[in-house]
Order: C-alpha cells, then sequence, then structure tokens
C-alpha cells in the first residue's frame, strides 16, 4: 500500500537546506586530479584507432573485417559487463579511487598483452582478448562519448563522471562536467597524433631482447606507464569531497528535505541519446580505416597517418568547444536546445556521407601486388575483388568527407555529450548516482558492441550506404523524441509548485 503523507513546505524543503547545496564549494583540486584520470584515459581510448586494423592484418591474414568488428565489439562487451558493476561498487562504497585504480590496472594487463602479440606470437584471437581485458577495465570510468570521441567514451569513465557530477555543486555542475568530459576529449585528440608519430618504426621496427617493438606495439606499451601513472595519482594526491549530494540520513530516512521521484521518461530519453552518440562513435572507429582505404585508395600506412590527421584536428575543435561550454555564458544556455543543435550537426555529417548518384566519381578496385594476384592494403588501397558494389558506389568526394569528419564532428559531440552528460545529472538530482550513471553507460556500451558488429557485415556485403542509413535514422528518432518531450527535459525540482502532488520515496507529498 503506498503511503500518501501530505507535508507543509517547512517540513518538504527548508529553503536552508536546498540553498545548502550551492552554498558549499566544489572540490575543484581533487577534479583536477579527475581531469588528468580522464586525459590519460582518454590518450588510451583514442591511440589504437587507426592502427588496429592494419595491425590485425599483419598478425594474422586470416582475419578479415568481420572479425575485426568482433575485436571492436569484445572491449564494448567488456565495458558493458563491468560498467554497471563499477557503479554499483561506486554507489555502494561512496568511492572513487578503488574502482577506478583497479580499472586501470586492468588496462595495463591488456594493454601488455595487446603490445606483445607480435612477440608471443599470437594472431586474431589473442587480440580479440587483449580487447575484451582492456574494456573490462574501461568500465571503471566515462564512457562519451564520443567516437572519434565519441563518445565517444568508454566505460572507463563511469565512476570518474559520476564523481564530477556529485562533487561539485549544482550551480557549478555544467562547467565541472564539462571540463572533465573536455579533459578525456583533449587525451583524444593527442591519441591519434601520438599514434602517427611512431608510423617512420614501420611494422618490422626494432626488438628489445625478444621483445618486438614496432608501430604498432611501442604505443601499447606506453599506454601501460600511462595506467600506472593514473593508479599513484588516484591512490596518493586524490581526495574525495562529495559536494553535489544529500546523505541519506538527511533526505531518504528523514521528513527534513523529500527528493521526489526522478523522471523515468526524461532520464530514458537521455539514455537514448547517449545510447545513439555512442552507436555513431563506435562505427567512426570502426569504418574509418577500411572506409578511408576503399574511398581513397590508401593504403595502410596512410590510412593510420590521414586519419590521425583528421581525428586530431576534429578532437581539438571538440576540446575548444568543451572549454567554451564550461567557461563561458554558454554553460548557462537550454541544454535542450544545445542537443538539437548536436543532433543537427551530426544529421548533416550523414547526409553529406550518402552515396548520392551526382557524386562524379566512382571507387576504385585494388592493385594487385606485382607479379602476384594477392591484395594487400599494405601495397595499396581500394576497394577489395569480392566488393561488388564498389562498381556502382559513388566515392564522396574528399573536401566533403575531410569537412563532415573534422568540422561538423567537431561540433557535434561537444553539443551533444556535455548537455546530455549534464541534463542526465540534474534529472537525477542530489542522491548517489553511481548505479544510474552505470546504466547509463551500460547501453553506451551496448551500443559500442552492437554497432561494430552491424556496421561491418553490412559495408562487406553492401558498402556504406546502409550503416549511415541506419545511423541517420536514430538521429532523427532522436530529435523527435526532443521535441515531443522537451517539457520533461528538465532539472529535478527539489520545490514544486505548491500544490502539485510529488511522488517520493515514501509516497506523495504537496507543498502547501
Amino acid at each position: 500500500m503506498t503511503v500518501n503523507t501530505v507535508i507543509t513546505e517547512k517540513a518538504v524543503s527548508s529553503p536552508k537546506e536546498v540553498r545548502s547545496l550551492d552554498e558549499g564549494k566544489t572540490p575543484w583540486g581533487s577534479l583536477a586530479i579527475c581531469n588528468a584520470v580522464c586525459f590519460m584515459t582518454g590518450l588510451q581510448f583514442s591511440i589504437f584507432f587507426t592502427s588496429m586494423w592494419p595491425y590485425l592484418n599483419g598478425l594474422d591474414s586470416s582475419a578479415n573485417l568481420k572479425f575485426f568488428g568482433w575485436i571492436t565489439a569484445s572491449y564494448s562487451i567488456g565495458s558493458t559487463i563491468s560498467t554497471s558493476l563499477f557503479g554499483l561498487w561506486n554507489q555502494k562504497t561512496m568511492s572513487t579511487k578503488y574502482p577506478a585504480s583497479f580499472g586501470n590496472l586492468m588496462m595495463a594487463l591488456g594493454n601488455s598483452l595487446y603490445g606483445l602479440l607480435p612477440t608471443i606470437g599470437a594472431g586474431k584471437w589473442f587480440m580479440l582478448l587483449a580487447r575484451f581485458i582492456i574494456g573490462l577495465g574501461s568500465g571503471q570510468s566515462i564512457s562519451t562519448i564520443i567516437t572519434w570521441q565519441k563518445e565517444a567514451f568508454p566505460g572507463h569513465l563511469c565512476v570518474l563522471r559520476t564523481y564530477s557530477a556529485t562533487a561539485s555543486i549544482p550551480r557549478d555542475r555544467t562547467k565541472a562536467l564539462s571540463i572533465t568530459i573536455g579533459s578525456f576529449v583533449f587525451g583524444l585528440s593527442i591519441g591519434p597524433a601520438l599514434q602517427a608519430l611512431f608510423t617512420p618504426l614501420g611494422s618490422s621496427g626494432f626488438q628489445i631482447g625478444i621483445v618486438i617493438i614496432n608501430m604498432y606495439t611501442l604505443p601499447a606499451f606506453i599506454m601501460v606507464t600511462v595506467s600506472i601513472i593514473s593508479i599513484i595519482l588516484l591512490c596518493t594526491v586524490f581526495t574525495e569531497k562529495y559536494s553535489g549530494i544529500l546523505r541519506p540520513d538527511k533526505s531518504e530516512k528523514s521528513f527534513g528535505l523529500v527528493i521526489p521521484k526522478l523522471d523515468r521518461v526524461a532520464a530514458a530519453i537521455c539514455i537514448y541519446l547517449w545510447f545513439t552518440m555512442q552507436s555513431i562513435g563506435t562505427n567512426i572507429e570502426v569504418m574509418a580505416p577500411p572506409l578511408t582505404v576503399a574511398m581513397y585508395n590508401w593504403s595502410d600506412h596512410q590510412a593510420v597517418l590521414y586519419n590521425g590527421i583528421i581525428q586530431s584536428i576534429s578532437c581539438a575543435l571538440n576540446v575548444v568547444c568543451y572549454f567554451i561550454i564550461g567557461f563561458t555564458s554558454l554553460q548557462h544556455c537550454d541544454k535542450r536546445s544545445m542537443i538539437l543543435f548536436g543532433l543537427t550537426c551530426f544529421v548533416a555529417y550523414h547526409i553529406i556521407n550518402l552515396p548520392w548518384p551526382f557524386y562524379p566519381e566512382h571507387l576504385d578496385f585494388m592493385k594487385t601486388v606485382p607479379n602476384s594476384t594477392i591484395e594487400d592494403t599494405a601495397y595499396s588501397g581500394g576497394c577489395f575483388q569480392h566488393y561488388h558494389w564498389c562498381s556502382y558506389t559513388p566515392r564522396v568526394p574528399f573536401f566533403l568527407y575531410s569537412f563532415a569528419a573534422t568540422v561538423l564532428f567537431g561540433l557535434a559531440f561537444p553539443f551533444l555529450a556535455s548537455p546530455v552528460g549534464t541534463l542526465y545529472s540534474q534529472i537525477l538530482g542530489p542522491r548517489n548516482q553511481g548505479l544510474m550513471q552505470g546504466i547509463f553507460e551500460f547501453f553506451g556500451s551496448s551500443a559500442r558492441f552492437l554497432g561494430p558488429i552491424i556496421s561491418t557485415t553490412l559495408f562487406e556485403k553492401s558498402g556504406y550506404l546502409w550503416p549511415m542509413l541506419i545511423q541517420l535514422t536514430l538521429l532523427i528518432a532522436c530529435i523527435i523524441l526532443n521535441i515531443i518531450f522537451r517539457h520533461r527535459l528538465i532539472p529535478l525540482r527539489l520545490k514544486p509548485e505548491i500544490g502539485v502532488p510529488t511522488k517520493y520515496k515514501f509516497g506523495t507529498f504537496y507543498r502547501l
């Protein structure tokens, strides 16, 4: 039976208790350490974007694009499994440093295996295992993402994003979350450029003892060091302080201050927005190397270098936008309008990259290695002979592709990720958010798991048309939901209007 309780304004939500949230101080010192770890997480997440596909080709000639999709998905499977567990760990213990440190340890183990693959003579299955272990560790941090940033974000940031949301007082929350996500994306922007710096090593590289060091393995070993640095920072100088939540003894176990139930419809819409953004991000991660090899005849080396440049420019613009949102009056703009702008940029990107029949050029088939019938992307780019769709598929002009991949993505991700993450936190209200943030990231990880499998299968059979159309459909649904439920996408109101019945944990209350 539901207990219906009529409570006066004084008992429900005393002005003193409500004001106390904003009168506290955001622990910017602790958030700085959190943001430093987010930066290093972003660095780890993006450095393999452009090199994983050619690395796989060199390790195991039997691996095809479909299996590459499973390798990409394995990271997200691990993240999907661990995000809710890390969120529950954070929720029950109110600890950030321990789940975050454990996640970084797992990532260090996974990156070690990833870097040792050519040394131990391992192939595609061990790469899949390495990425799965890294994904398990990533469940402790934000997701974002954001693809390229996307994004996303890896699930690794769930705990850190939760801390940023609950440590900051309400008036600082947009700024805090924008800086946290911006720090992650700054790491994303450095990752592809760092990978590009190692291309002179080539795939042969050199050896230290029995360990093979080349353009693919050296970044993995550097990322092991980055994880160790993150663990040291978390365990030595990071201090947890939660200024943005109300403790259970002040709210849910007493009538001194009632926290209304969250709007589940509004929360579900935010989760769907995050799912869609993560789906777009992972499709970029998976599709960019094989797509540009087929579309612009790039070799593996060129694909790693040029995609790294494109992603770095896009991420650099992302960083600028995140910090503009965090440090200017833009942080006070309507989150719903910012979300709509971000969705519009994404729609424009997908429209531009559809294979329109009026594009003047068509795709070329790959040149075989001299005096053989072998098709090797290390020698030449273009379409594989079994890609029958290449004979009739137009090539997107490079200047349009590069504009969409840099400018439109550079604007779209921050104007969607930042307001969605902030609005979701505001909808949840000043309560412990670990579990709900874990659910948020669970669906983001699910998108990153499903996306690679679907997109790579469709790409091999029919090209990039259907992956683009599926993403476009998801985006249009996002825009429709944003418009229809606009009135519900608002922060949780601790002081409802007078006479309006409001549900909470023990029943219903009225402000009289």
